[in-house]
């Protein structure tokens, strides 16, 4: 009787390891995968969202997100013109730092900037320039974009050539729909003409500076440098409800009728990177109401895309 058993046992073990290495068999047991959301289903889910959330808040929105590496794009009244305030600094930047490219102008040549160049905005901006001073042409474009100062960036758009300059460049590029027709100053004197763009063509641009196909590594390892460290409300908007750990490079812009924000955020697990604006305009929402709008949206794109973006390496 034992020899029998053992025997049974012998031959049950047998086919086990038979199974078990048979090319097509797999009798081995797995952690449940984890729920994969279809990109198609996903991004109509995300459209829902954000109108949802745009039409909550009155007023015109433009709402862009770009999955940069897949082209995935999800939007809500995205070629809507809208005012830029400072987002029109990095359309700017782009120029100088082209310009740079180009050698017409060095990051190194200084600009004389005197008390009686500063343009109105921030006092926090306007003490700097409490006595002449000379700047580089990169101490210029930081504090155009870290601090967002107006008197650096009208500094800029003259070294260039004026702001239609940066239209050109911008239509050069494939951009035609971002319009940059006054410096600060003159917009300060003349309401009329603000700086416009669409979400849609913002988030293209932001796109086709994170793949590259806009400058050169230097120049754009150097603007989205300041970027990521742009401190200008960002903080309450974009990045605001985002992991602590997430990179987001980013330019805010503000008006007494406008609150907005663009920027590059780079999802975890090597998935990829959002090219995100948002332009809000005449919303009858609180300022601090439409910051968290912005952040609201950002979490929505970001929650969307790490559920369904397929890792880069991929």
């Amino acid at each position: 009787m034992r020899n029998l058993l053992l025997k049974i046992s012998i031959v049950s073990l047998a086919l086990a390891i038979y199974s078990a290495c048979t090319p097509g068999k797999d009798v081995r047991t797995r952690e449940p995968a984890n729920p994969t959301v279809e990109s198609g289903a996903a991004d109509e889910e995300l459209t829902k969202q954000i109108a949802a959330l745009c039409k909550d808040a009155e007023g015109e929105i433009g709402v862009t997100v770009i999955h940069v590496e897949s082209g995935r794009t999800v939007e809500f009244e995205g070629e809507k013109k809208l005012p830029l305030y400072s987002v029109f600094k990095l359309p700017l930047a782009v120029e100088v730092l082209k310009r740079v490219e180009e050698k017409k102008i060095s990051l190194n040549q200084k600009i004389h900037v005197a008390p009686a160049d500063v343009a109105p905005g921030s006092q926090f901006n306007a003490d700097l320039w409490r006595k002449p001073a000379d700047k580089t042409v990169a101490e210029l474009l930081e504090f155009s974009i870290v601090r967002s100062d107006n008197t650096s960036s009208d500094k800029l758009l003259q070294l260039v050539g004026g702001p239609t300059v940066v239209t050109e460049r911008m239509r050069a590029l494939g951009f035609r729909n971002i319009d940059i027709v006054s410096t600060v100053r003159e917009y300060s004197n003349n309401r009329d003409k603000p700086n416009l763009a669409t979400t849609a063509n913002l988030a293209r641009l932001l796109s086709g500076l994170q793949k590259g196909e806009l400058l050169q590594p230097s120049q754009l390892s150097l603007l989205l440098g300041f970027m990521e460290r742009a401190r200008t409300g960002g903080e309450r908007r974009l990045r605001a409800s985002l992991p602590l750990d997430t990179r987001v490079a980013e330019k805010t812009g503000s008006g007494a009728d406008s609150i907005n924000d663009v920027g590059l955020i780079t999802l975890p697990d090597s998935k990829g990177h959002l090219a995100m604006a948002v332009l809000i305009h005449n919303s009858k929402l609180t300022a601090e109401a439409q910051e968290k709008l912005i952040a609201d949206l950002a979490r929505k794109a970001y929650d969307s895309f790490v559920a369904s973006a397929a890792p880069a390496s991929q």
